[in-house]
C-alpha cells in the first residue's frame, strides 16, 4: 500500500514538472510570435495637391496670410491695453477684510503638567505676557489655560507657540 502511493504521489509531481516546464516554454513561443503593433507615421504639413494640367491654379494662398496679420495685431492690440489698465488696488480689499473680522475670545492650553509648581511657572510666565490664565485640574494633570481674545487667532498662536511650544485651542 504505502509503496503504490509512494509511487502514485511520485508520478504526479513528475507530471507537474513537466506541465510547468511545457507552460513556460508555450508562454515564452507566444510572446516572440506577436509582431509589434505598426507604426502610423502622419504626415506633419498637409502637402497641397496639384490641379490637374487642364485646369490653372488658383491664386487664394495670399488671401490667407492677410487675416492672420489682422488676428495677430488684434491680439497684440489687445495686450498693451491690459498693460495699460492701472492695477486693482488689493491691499484695500486686504484692509476691508480686516474690518469685517470680528473680536473673538478663544481658550487655548499652553500645557499640561503632572506637578503643581511647574503648572504654576507656566502660569506666571502667561500672566506676565499679559493674557488671563487659569489652572483646571484634570485627567490627573494641572493643564494651564489662557483666555485669549484677538481677531488673528493664528498670529497669537505663534506667538504663544514660541514661549511654550505646544499649544492649542479648547472649544
Amino acid at each position: 500500500m504505502k509503496k503504490e502511493r509512494l509511487i502514485i504521489l511520485l508520478g504526479i509531481l513528475v507530471a507537474l514538472i513537466f506541465f510547468y516546464l511545457g507552460l513556460n516554454e508555450w508562454l515564452k513561443s507566444k510572446q516572440e510570435e506577436v509582431p509589434p503593433p505598426p507604426l502610423v507615421v502622419k504626415p506633419i504639413h498637409k502637402q497641397p495637391e496639384k490641379p490637374p494640367q487642364g485646369q490653372e491654379q488658383p491664386a487664394e494662398a495670399a488671401p490667407p496670410e492677410k487675416p492672420q496679420e489682422k488676428r495677430e495685431d488684434v491680439i497684440a492690440q489687445k495686450i498693451r491695453e491690459e498693460k495699460e489698465k492701472p492695477p486693482v488696488p488689493k491691499a484695500k480689499s486686504v484692509e476691508e477684510k480686516g474690518i469685517r473680522r470680528a473680536v473673538r475670545t478663544y481658550t487655548v492650553q499652553v500645557g499640561a503638567f503632572k506637578t503643581k509648581e511647574n503648572a504654576e511657572k507656566a502660569l506666571r510666565k502667561a500672566l506676565s505676557m499679559g493674557y488671563k490664565a487659569q489652572i483646571v485640574e484634570e485627567d490627573d494633570f494641572y493643564k494651564v489655560r489662557l483666555l485669549v481674545r484677538t481677531e488673528d487667532i493664528r498670529r497669537e498662536l505663534a506667538r504663544l507657540r514660541s514661549t511654550f511650544g505646544g499649544v492649542s485651542i479648547k472649544r
